[in-house]
């Protein structure tokens, strides 16, 4: 009787690793997707301001008559600005795809491994059951 008590702990306590397993998983990725939409909330706050800004220089350059030069050097500027934030934005969303999948493959891995062990050990506790 104790061995089958000594098992059926073992099974408990497998089925506990799992679901702390899962659990962590589910939170990681929970920030990982938080992580995610503030990215794309900062890139959509930029390109507001980006608009806001090129609206206000058409709006002066209405009003005042302002050099050539002047004008394509501001526009060229906000177009910098503008292809430097993407790139960054761009960047950042790979690295967040790359550790979303590294957590994905992770947790794959170990809960393979917990599955496995948990058969196990259902298998041998309903052979000794027998």
């Amino acid at each position: 009787m104790e061995s089958r008590n000594v098992k059926w702990d073992a099974i408990r306590q497998k089925e506990r690793e799992i679901l702390n397993l899962e659990e962590q998983y589910y939170q990681q990725k929970k920030k990982l997707e938080k992580k995610t939409l503030e990215l794309e909330e900062r890139s959509a706050r930029l390109e507001k301001i980006m608009d806001e800004e090129a609206d206000k220089m058409y709006q002066v350059l209405r009003k005042f008559s302002s050099p050539a030069d002047c004008v394509r050097d501001y526009f060229t500027e906000i177009e910098n600005l503008r292809y430097h934030s993407n790139q960054v934005y761009r960047t950042n969303e790979i690295k967040l795809e790359e550790e979303k999948e590294k957590i994905d493959k992770k947790f794959r891995q170990r809960k393979n491994i917990l599955d496995e062990e948990y058969q196990k050990l259902r298998r041998n506790y309903a052979s000794t059951n027998e």
